[in-house]
């Protein structure tokens, strides 16, 4: 990260003995001490201080700088992540919208049919006196069912149309109930 911001190995050398030579001076000298000891040592070495503050403060300001673009790379993702919440607030919006109509359409044409049914109920109570039911049609016992779910001498729908041959099989259409 460091060399990708132009710090070289050299001036990262130099940070770090820096860094280790104020790390090996005691804690309890005073600070004006530990100067005086770090610069004799760059002086009889002859390591420049400048240097060794031009290269400190390149690499404090790669590091600023990466912290930077950590920041702009997660502020995008939060205001992409942000914009992206609100379209799917909106989306469940419209949704809630389109199941609340349609909870209320339907409450509609309940009360319409219900209000349909209790008027055909009347009808089918009053006629049901007439043939007694073969079941449960319409939660009313006496209410036959259609023509296409009764019994076959119920439906009348085997009326032979032609006089029946002779032989065994008329013997066995003549045992049919037929209305």
């Amino acid at each position: 990260m460091l060399r990708r911001a132009g710090v070289d190995v050299e001036q990262q050398q130099r940070v770090t003995k820096a860094q280790d030579l104020l790390r090996s001076l005691p804690e309890s000298s005073p600070a004006a001490l530990k100067r005086q000891i770090v610069e004799a040592a760059f002086t009889a070495f002859d390591v420049p201080t400048h240097k060794i503050i031009q290269a400190a403060s390149a690499e404090v300001d790669a590091l600023q700088a990466f912290i930077r673009e950590g920041g702009a790379r997660a502020q995008k993702v939060i205001d992409e992540g942000t914009a992206r919440i609100a379209e799917l607030d909106a989306e469940i919006a419209e949704i809630r919208e389109s199941m609340a109509a349609a909870l209320a359409d339907q409450a509609i044409r309940d009360a319409a049919t219900e209000e349909q049914i209790a008027g055909v109920k009347p009808i089918l109570a009053f006629f049901a006196h007439q043939e007694p039911g073969l079941g449960d049609f319409m939660n009313l016992r006496d209410v036959p069912p259609p023509a296409f779910m009764r019994e076959p001498s119920q439906a009348n729908f085997m009326k032979p149309r032609a006089p029946q041959p002779s032989g065994p099989l008329s013997d066995a259409l003549t045992d049919i109930d037929v209305e």
